[in-house]
């Protein structure tokens, strides 16, 4: 086959190409292998591009130049040409010896600027020899192939060229656009279509436009004209897809319009159009986060990582009086108000750096010198390599939320009215004093103090006056006391003061000291109260372990002994006063399970109408009979009730028991006897049904409403809502007493405007009726006015025959005492009915059997 130029390149492939060479080669020459191929890697490797063994197509292999008789040949510009003794020497070669290989013909393959792409080689198992005709036909050859190896090199480059600007501009979402404006074509390279969703392989420009909305429609093609007449020769412009969303559509458009290279006197616009949908949010998100910087409450300041000023925000400017331009470069110390040592810094930036984060509270100097305080967030930015490229600091002037968090503090422990400690911080202080003391074995007081009947101050002089008269008691106290000692408003009208380092002795002396300077009169412009106080001491014992609550319950307990005994005095914690709390406390235990089990009994004492010498009602009293203790008298057991909240559940047994008997003496005959319950202050409290309460035990009984009277002490009736609770029931027939009149702060205005049936005198008049005169004057008074107002008189208490007499010639009616009866079970009050109001008895029975008769 001879060697032609133009039967080469009528070959359809270069695949064709390359097989015509090895074919002619193996036609000439007989290789044992045959081979073209192109240098790789830098030129330290060949691949081949055509392959054949004993003039047969084989596999494409790969190898190394070095020690290889092609390493010579490439770098020779002639045939290179070896007959014989090849493997000895290229001992390195294992290709030689696995092929067995002997001759070698090769010539380096070449661009057109002579530059090695290839090599193109004879392997040859005999020794050979290679006339210089024959190197010349190689080296003919070698030209073709090498020709045609450079071409498809640079086609390979070419197509590698394309594919990476086809792939940066997928990734850029980048398409370039070229519109001839003399011929009016517009050319789109291929990203222009996945930017704008479309389908087909040929895109025209009003594909592009019309994908847009309708504005930017306008807009494209106003400009589009403006380039078509030479108005404008530069482009830049935003426009938006229909169907933009938040992470693509909007494309910026970006050209020129110039001169096209194949013909000068036509004008192209040359453009880019790219999805910039990203990089503008980004710019949103800068923008926003500027104004959010500029705009901030909070103080913004950033350093560099040699922390030196860079940037401060308008609220920075603001509370440090500071310019950006003032502080730009310089170190934040230029703030440090002196206030914090090294050491506090040292903990703060070594914090920092183990965490990227610091916070906490400092004080910072102002331009104008002004010490602040300030709420301060410090955090670390760092590079993908963790060095520390900025520092932020995030802080707000606190000033006047420390003003507030210490007037909360001061709240929190203080008791708003009177400003002294209240008991939750009192008690935190006795807690520590009582450590303190046992350590030091100092010794240690507690003051527990009660005004007296300050609850009549409220309720006569109203709740304002009694707030005055507390501010000023707790102004007399604080005078009176020295700096060391502390002092609460323990609750209500107790205070409790700690008297640190003090004995018994001095304890007794500052208490007296106290009592005798809440008793002087407290005047408020013309009104004038006079109190007295009850004062109860503990002493820390501070070689045995007592908390705090035991210390102050000690006082107190002390103080209720002090009340009991005489208002007004001082009195110290004993044993005797512990025993007396440990045995109302056994009660209290003991009075739950009789209310439990129902062991109270109900008895009940008459009173009776002199003027008939008949019982006319019943006044209804609370019994206990203990198995071990006998009976137990009422005057303990209700004070118990009424401070540990039995009372209303005492006082609703009282009530139904006493209706349900009252129907019994009824259904006998005694239909014109009622009956007489009390009613407790703190019932009233506890429960606010009283009214459902009473009507419903009423009508349970079946008796009339006016059957029933109410007893509530005068103190107890000062109230409103009691008040007005009471006429309610006295509109449905409910009559109501008004119990211990005159013994406590009596307003006649209480009985004129809240009309009462009964008024009872106290059995503490009685008993000095004969030998205290002004208490005739006083009871004739008492019962002139009743009888004026249409009110009952009753005596309570009433003994003796000369008690009787007096009260019968002062004009008392209605008599209730051991003089007739104390209080009886059920049973024996009928007895008495049936001994006091026989005679009346006989009449009813005869009547009724009369009118049976008619019947």
């Amino acid at each position: 086959m001879k060697l032609s130029f133009s039967t080469f390149y009528n070959l359809p492939s270069s695949e064709a190409r390359y097989e015509l060479a090895l074919n002619l080669i193996y036609e000439k020459f007989q290789p044992a292998h045959c081979l073209i191929g192109k240098f790789i890697d830098s030129d330290t490797r060949v691949k081949t591009v055509a392959y054949a063994v004993d003039g047969v197509k084989s596999n494409y292999i790969i190898y190394d130049l070095e020690g290889t008789p092609c390493k010579d040949a490439k770098d020779s510009l002639s045939v290179c040409s070896i007959s014989c003794n090849l493997q000895q020497m290229y001992a390195e070669d294992e290709i030689l010896k696995i092929f067995d290989i002997d001759g070698y013909l090769g010539v380096t393959l070449r661009a057109l600027d002579h530059t090695p792409i290839g090599i193109m080689v004879c392997l040859f198992d005999e020794q050979i020899e290679i006339s210089s005709d024959d190197k010349h036909w190689f080296r003919e050859l070698s030209l073709l192939v090498g020709a045609e190896l450079n071409h498809n090199l640079e086609l390979a480059a070419q197509e590698i060229l394309v594919k990476q600007l086809a792939k940066g501009e997928r990734i850029a979402r980048l398409s370039s656009w070229s519109w001839n404006i003399s011929r009016n074509t517009h050319i789109f390279s291929q990203e222009m279509r996945a930017l704008i969703s479309y389908p087909s392989e040929e895109l025209f420009f009003e594909q592009f436009c019309d994908c847009l909305i309708e504005k930017d429609q306008k807009a494209l093609r106003v400009i589009m004209q403006k380039l078509r007449t030479g108005q404008v020769d530069q482009v830049d412009i935003n426009v938006s897809h229909q169907e933009r969303n938040q992470f693509k559509g909007l494309f910026r458009v970006i050209g020129h319009v110039e001169r096209s290279e194949e013909q000068e006197d036509e004008r192209v616009f040359s453009a880019t159009i790219q999805d910039i949908t990203y990089i503008y949010s980004l710019n949103r998100q800068l923008e926003l986060t500027n104004v959010v910087f500029e705009h901030a409450t909070e103080a913004i300041m950033i350093t560099d990582h040699l922390n030196r000023v860079v940037m401060v925000n308008r609220a920075f400017e603001r509370l440090t009086g500071y310019s950006d331009s003032e502080l730009l470069g310089r170190n934040p110390s230029v703030l440090s108000s002196g206030k914090h040592d090294a050491e506090f810094y040292a903990k703060m930036w070594a914090t920092l750096s183990s965490q990227n984060t610091w916070k906490g509270e400092i004080y910072n100097r102002r331009k104008n010198g002004q010490i602040f305080p300030e709420e301060l967030t410090l955090n670390i930015v760092r590079d993908d390599d963790g060095e520390v490229i900025n520092y932020v600091a995030i802080f707000r002037d606190i000033t006047e939320w420390k003003r507030n968090e210490a007037q909360l503090t001061f709240y929190a422990n203080h008791e708003p009215l009177t400003a002294l400690l209240n008991r939750r911080c009192f008690m935190d202080i006795v807690e520590e004093k009582i450590s303190a003391s046992r350590s030091r074995s100092h010794p240690c007081s507690l003051l527990f103090i009660g005004l007296d009947h300050f609850k009549e101050v409220n309720d006569i002089y109203s709740p304002e006056i009694g707030d005055k008269v507390l501010i000023s008691v707790a102004k007399r106290l604080k005078n009176g006391l020295r700096k060391l000692d502390t002092i609460s408003r323990y609750g209500g009208d107790e205070f409790a003061i700690l008297l640190d380092n003090t004995n018994v002795e001095s304890a007794l002396h500052i208490a007296n000291k106290l009592s005798d300077k809440l008793k002087q009169p407290y005047v408020f412009n013309e009104l004038t109260i006079e109190l007295s106080a009850s004062t109860g001491i503990a002493q820390l014992d501070y070689r045995q372990r007592v908390t705090a609550a035991k210390f102050i319950r000690n006082a107190a307990h002390a103080l209720e002994s002090a009340k009991k005994n005489n208002r007004g005095n001082v009195s110290l914690h004993n044993q005797e006063i512990q025993n007396a709390h440990l045995n109302k406390i056994a009660l209290r235990d003991k009075l739950r399970a009789a209310i439990k089990q129902k062991l109270l009994k109900v008895y009940y004492q008459p009173i009776v109408d002199q003027n008939s010498g008949r019982i006319v009602k019943f006044e209804a009293l609370v019994r206990w009979f203990d198995d071990q203790q006998g009976m137990i008298s009422p005057g303990a057991f209700i004070p118990i009730a009424e401070e540990f909240g039995f009372i209303h559940q005492i006082g609703q047994f009282v009530l139904e028991r006493a209706c349900h008997d009252l129907r019994h003496m009824h259904d006998l005959g005694y239909t014109d006897v009622s009956v007489s319950v009390n009613r407790s202050v703190n019932e009233f409290k506890v429960s606010n049904n009283q009214f459902d309460l009473i009507s419903t035990a009423i009508e349970q009984a079946g008796i009339p409403y006016q059957s029933v009277t109410v007893e509530v002490t005068e103190s107890m009736a000062t109230n409103r809502y009691t008040w007005a609770l009471l006429k309610t029931l006295r509109d449905k027939g409910v009559e109501i007493a008004l119990d211990d009149f005159c013994t406590g702060y009596s307003s006649l205005s209480h009985i004129i405007d809240n009309q009462v049936d009964y008024l009872k005198i106290d059995k503490s008049f009685v008993d000095s009726l004969m030998q205290d005169k002004s208490k005739q004057i006083m009871i004739s008074c008492l019962v002139n006015m009743a009888v004026q107002l249409g009110i009952k008189v009753i005596a309570e208490g009433v003994e003796s025959q000369v008690q009787l007499k007096m009260l019968a010639e002062l004009g008392c009616d209605h008599i209730q005492g051991y003089y007739y009866s104390p209080a009886r079970p059920l049973n024996v009050c009928i007895n008495l009915l049936e001994e006091f109001n026989a005679q009346e008895q006989e009449k009813r029975v005869s009547f009724a059997a009369v009118k049976q008769t008619h019947v």
